[in-house]
């Protein structure tokens, strides 16, 4: 058996709480692949983030786009560039009023910085601005415990800017049926809090106080992550960097 494409790259990693890993960061969907293809992995991503704009609070917070800059003059130079980013922006009093569109235009100066789709590319352009021969990889998270209407919304966004920019989707959305509408999926592969086993909740090792709405479907546990989240990431950077996406 040869080794994967994916074997000794540098991997960079940027986006919320879904690519940092929550309450347990050192073995979220990013480090999974990284670890089992053997990659070396800086990741700035942080709890919270948004990709329209949003300042820093205590530590957690803040646009996507300024994560750029807080990857170290000593780290390796990227093989591969990942982010995420819409978790945290999709809230129905914000979307569709700050959704925007994706133009034709590839001038930096005519996107909208106040909308979502102004900086989704603006994201996508700092990154190039950074590693220009990069290839980057877009993760469009599963369907989460958000308003449905507006997930569409944003997802309507996000494929037309990646199709723009040539950036691949690792699509986590559209290519499985993980789904936080339905209660089984959203208890079985979420959590929010560590079970007592000190790793991410499960049904056997979480009880919440508010079953109803706990575990909220956004951050995969590691069964979730395991069984969605890793598959995909690592057929999309195999296909982002040239290689065999099976």
């Amino acid at each position: 058996m040869t080794d994967s494409i994916l074997k000794g790259k540098v991997l960079y990693a940027f986006g919320d709480s879904i690519v940092d890993g929550h309450y347990y960061t050192k073995r979220s969907c990013v480090n999974v692949v990284a670890d089992n293809e053997g990659m070396t992995l800086v990741k700035c991503a942080r709890n919270g983030a948004t990709i329209r704009f949003s300042t820093i609070r205590n530590g957690l917070e803040g646009q996507i786009l300024q994560q750029a800059e807080f990857v170290g003059i000593d780290q390796p130079k990227p093989d591969v560039i990942l982010f995420n980013g819409g978790a945290n922006d999709a809230w129905p009093d914000l979307i569709p009023a700050y959704l925007g569109a994706v133009s034709e235009s590839k001038d930096p100066a005519e996107l909208d910085l106040t909308t979502y789709a102004g900086c989704f590319e603006a994201t996508i352009l700092a990154f190039r601005r950074h590693w220009p021969d990069t290839p980057i990889v877009y993760l469009a998270v599963a369907k989460i415990g958000r308003d449905w209407a507006v997930q569409n919304y944003l997802r309507q966004v996000q494929l037309a800017a990646c199709r723009k920019w040539g950036v691949t989707v690792a699509d986590v959305f559209g290519e499985t049926d993980l789904d936080a509408r339905n209660e089984d999926m959203r208890v079985t592969y979420s959590f929010d809090m560590l079970g007592t086993d000190g790793l991410p909740g499960t049904p056997e090792t979480a009880t919440y106080p508010d079953p109803d709405v706990h575990p909220s479907g956004t951050h995969p546990n590691l069964a979730g992550i395991d069984k969605y989240y890793a598959p995909i990431i690592t057929k999309a950077l195999k296909a982002a960097l040239g290689g065999d996406a099976q």
